[in-house]
């Protein structure tokens, strides 16, 4: 039975409280949730993917925290890259009931540098269109029911400061979309595409424009959006959840409930049903565990999301690790905390698509001979990890002491 205070699932395992987001700098409307940070939850993960995305170089994380810096773009790519949404931005969710409309048509997604009044009728607009992530793209595909995306190139990207070069900023983020979405059985006219609706370039301007200059706003929107600004500044007060360390301990062993990953496979499911085919093998990331492992168990304390999990069997004569693939994020975590560097993995997996959690391992229950305490053991021993080192220190040390007496000169 879980906590009091709700910290633990029926199994007993911790679950993160939902993630309280702070602003790191308040004038470019950038929440940070640092419980969902995979490089502050773990000392074995060195991830970097939201300061490698920024092209402003202005992003950097540090041992507490993430900083920003003067310059920011507010361009959302940070947040794009980031495998657990622990950065947020204004401006990039998409409201399900604006895309309703005759199926055929196309829906727009087009920048905010673009003066609203150049934007076709109905269109999505995002602060830049380099900061749509993967899951966001699949989740406006599903939700548009029938109109196929739009993503518009204005012929500015070159020149913008978020921009990547010859390249338009979104370009890598639709292959991937249109090429899961083809798998899912989606047919090529209905797949997002890039459509150049080139503006001159005189009319971009330099900075990407706040939200009151970007969106044309109903006085209902514009009230509701300062609500809902002001609920964001006070929930961590409100929720009585200072940033102290004791909320950061627990954030370490918590799961992290929802991924950018696990909102994908969600949608791509629901797609794949709409359409009559299966998942991808390739979503789901695969594990192999090498006869070196000992069973410390340190990788499913390690997991920020718990697809890996020890387990027990129910008539209690066996336990080991189990794997969950539709959970796993490939953070990679587990394989650099295996002290025998046993597990191997494999970000995109092959064959079936894995429906349960899976016992990687399975270790025999026994009670020690010489300290009497339960242990797991893949072979037939009947003395634990511990006492066998013991009995080999006491061997070895006995030996050197005994042994050098009886033999002076070796």
């Amino acid at each position: 039975m879980g906590s009091r205070d709700g910290s633990c699932d029926a199994t007993g395992q911790a679950i993160a409280p939902r993630p309280v987001f702070r602003p790191i700098r308040s004038e470019y409307a950038i929440a940070f949730a640092r419980d969902y940070c995979l490089r502050l939850r773990s000392r074995y993960n060195d991830c970097e993917l939201c300061a490698q995305a920024c092209p402003a170089r202005v992003l950097r994380i540090t041992a507490t925290t993430v900083e920003l810096g003067e310059g920011c773009l507010r361009c959302g790519q940070c947040s794009a890259a980031c495998p657990t949404s622990a950065l947020q931005l204004d401006g990039f969710s998409i409201d399900a009931a604006r895309v309703s409309a005759p199926s055929g048509s196309s829906l727009y997604i087009d920048c905010w540098k673009v003066p609203a009044a150049d934007s076709p009728h109905d269109a999505i607009r995002v602060p830049c269109l380099g900061g749509i992530a993967l899951h966001h793209l699949v989740q406006s595909h599903a939700a548009a029911e029938g109109r196929r995306l739009v993503l518009i190139d204005r012929g500015w990207c070159g020149q913008c400061s978020a921009g990547c070069g010859a390249n338009h900023p979104a370009q890598e983020t639709l292959d991937a979309a249109r090429a899961l979405l083809a798998e899912l059985g989606v047919p090529e006219q209905a797949l997002p595409r890039i459509e150049s609706l080139p503006l001159l370039r005189a009319r971009m301007p330099t900075e990407i424009p706040g939200p009151l200059a970007a969106q044309p706003l109903s006085r209902r929107k514009f009230f509701a959006d300062i609500t809902r600004n002001a609920a964001r500044a006070i929930a961590p007060m409100a929720a009585g959840q200072p940033d102290d360390d004791a909320q950061s301990r627990r954030a370490r062993i918590a799961r992290i409930e929802t991924t950018a990953r696990s909102q994908l496979v969600a949608q791509a499911a629901a797609l794949g049903a709409r359409h009559g085919q299966p998942l991808p093998a390739e979503l789901f990331p695969a594990l192999r565990i090498a006869d070196a492992c000992c069973n410390h168990q340190v990788c499913a304390a390690t997991c920020p999301t718990r697809a890996l999990q020890a387990y027990r069997s129910e008539d209690g004569a066996a336990a080991g690790i189990a794997f969950d693939a539709a959970a796993c994020i490939a953070c990679g975590d587990c394989t650099r905390a295996c002290p025998e560097r046993a597990l191997t993995l494999v970000p995109h997996g092959d064959g079936e698509v894995p429906r349960d959690a899976t016992a990687l391992t399975r270790w025999t229950l026994r009670e020690c001979y010489d300290c009497g305490r339960e242990f797991a053991d893949s072979g037939s021993s009947s003395v634990c990890p511990t006492c066998r080192k013991t009995r080999e220190l006491t061997r070895t040390s006995f030996s050197q002491l005994f042994g050098a007496a009886r033999n002076p000169h070796g």
